[in-house]
């Protein structure tokens, strides 16, 4: 990309959406550790669900379940970076966006997945019961998810932000309705994969509110009007309607809220986005002044490896916590419970921090965008395979999600193949002319003094 593809200054960067982007992760993070309830008993691991053994605890998911605040932000500020691009910036430039954008997260991505696959075929090894593997696998899997969404909005943004300068708030509006209209068919009919759709219209209608958050066509009164209307629709939805109180799945609900995602879960999404991007202006005030710009800069440079890491000290304070003792397991529900699970919180945080530490030590590698190679390859081929390698890691991602990094005992070899031959797509870019002159030795490359 040449200099002319971008356009202006970088504007100044929103204190607050920094804050809710870092917080967002945060929350989530706090939630899947209080979530984990690991248990050891008889000599054998294994986990019990308190939002199975204790229902009333599922309402607390509407206050973990802040994954929507985050794909606002993500919105956001893939809107205000196309912005950057100038407006005759070519194919090549918009190609060389997206990819910069993908390769920003499959490269950290990559690293903690390949770090993962290498333990669990160490303990394959050492000869670890397969069921311990399969659960440890899943608890370091089920999160990336998330991951696999996210870089099909990031991918899809040309399109996202031609439609909103096109169609303005009617993208969003219509992308809602068609997960409702998903939820009616798939609900009613004996067809519930249907709502597999509804990953794609929940999540690119949220991600499209950001976008049209950054061109200021959702003001105050429509956000806190439109957050007080689904604030009155979400308890209706979970007590008459057929949705469930948890934000999240839980065994044997006939219909979840998140996986597929639900029109309850988009409403939880619109009282979230509403109140708190009303809040922007006030917020970004406060924040510019003192210690937080600084501590919202250091904050979002470990966000993404925060999130990926976070379940490793849950095996890692299990597997030394509980067999030797150091970890009561009181009664579940019981007041030494919930004081154990504070415990629990405390220790996974300091094992975190620890971990945080040594990855900022090494983040030239573990926190390094996927490398790229310059091709003599057209420009339309080359996006073919940044769109394929794309879907490919966002498949084994889901994959991963679904089965963990030791299904049945045994390494995830469909997955692996999948985002190793996707990450090879994605990391092929066009050589550019410049590019070309200067290999074949042009002045125009800056080789003659």
């Amino acid at each position: 990309m040449t200099e002319s593809t971008t356009a202006g200054p970088t504007p100044p960067r929103e204190g607050a959406l920094d804050l809710y982007r870092s917080a967002a992760v945060l929350i989530v993070v706090i939630g899947h550790w209080l979530l984990s309830v690991m248990t050891y008993r008889d000599g054998s691991f294994g986990r019990d669900n308190p939002l199975v053994l204790m229902p009333f605890t599922q309402w607390i998911t509407w206050f973990f379940q802040v994954v929507p605040v985050f794909f606002a932000v993500a919105g956001y500020a893939s809107a205000a970076s196309w912005q950057r691009l100038s407006a005759d910036a070519g194919t090549a430039a918009r190609q060389d966006w997206i990819r910069r954008r993908v390769a920003r997260t499959l490269g950290p991505t990559g690293v903690y997945a390949g770090a993962i696959v290498i333990v669990m075929a160490v303990l394959m090894v050492s000869g670890i019961s397969g069921s311990v593997l399969e659960l440890g696998g899943w608890a370091v899997a089920m999160h990336l998810w998330f991951l696999a969404v996210y870089l099909m909005v990031v991918a899809l943004t040309p399109l996202a932000v031609a439609a909103h300068r096109r169609w303005g708030l009617r993208v969003p509006l219509v992308l809602g309705v068609s997960l409702v209209l998903v939820d009616i068919v798939g609900i009613a009919t004996d067809h519930p994969e249907i709502r597999m759709a509804n990953y794609f219209f929940c999540w690119a209608a949220i991600y499209q509110l950001g976008i049209a958050f950054h061109d200021g066509r959702l003001s105050r009164c429509v956000l806190l009007g439109t957050a007080a209307i689904a604030a009155l629709a979400l308890p209706a939805m979970v007590t008459w309607g057929p949705y469930p109180t948890a934000m999240i799945g839980v065994p044997g609900d006939r219909v979840e809220n998140s996986a597929p995602p639900s029109a309850a879960l988009l409403a939880l999404a619109l009282v979230q986005i509403g109140v708190l991007f009303a809040l922007v202006p006030v917020l970004n005030r406060a924040l510019a002044r003192g210690v937080w710009p600084r501590v919202l800069r250091v904050a979002n440079q470990n966000v993404m490896a925060l999130y990926l890491w976070h379940m490793l000290p849950v095996i890692i304070v299990t597997l030394v916590g509980y067999p030797t003792g150091l970890l009561p397991q009181p009664p579940l529900g019981s007041g030494a419970w919930w004081l154990a699970r504070l415990e629990w919180e405390i220790v996974l945080a300091v094992v975190a921090a620890a971990l945080l530490t040594l990855l900022h030590w090494q983040r030239r590698f573990v926190a390094a965008a996927l490398p790229t190679v310059a091709v003599p390859a057209p420009q339309a081929l080359t996006e073919a395979t940044l769109y394929a390698g794309t879907a490919g890691c966002a498949l084994a991602l889901a994959l991963l999600s679904a089965h963990g990094f030791a299904p049945g005992g045994h390494l995830p070899v469909l997955a692996a193949a999948l985002f190793t031959g996707g990450a090879l797509l994605v990391g092929v870019r066009p050589r550019t002319a410049a590019q070309s002159r200067s290999a074949s030795g042009s002045p125009s490359g800056g080789g003659v003094a």
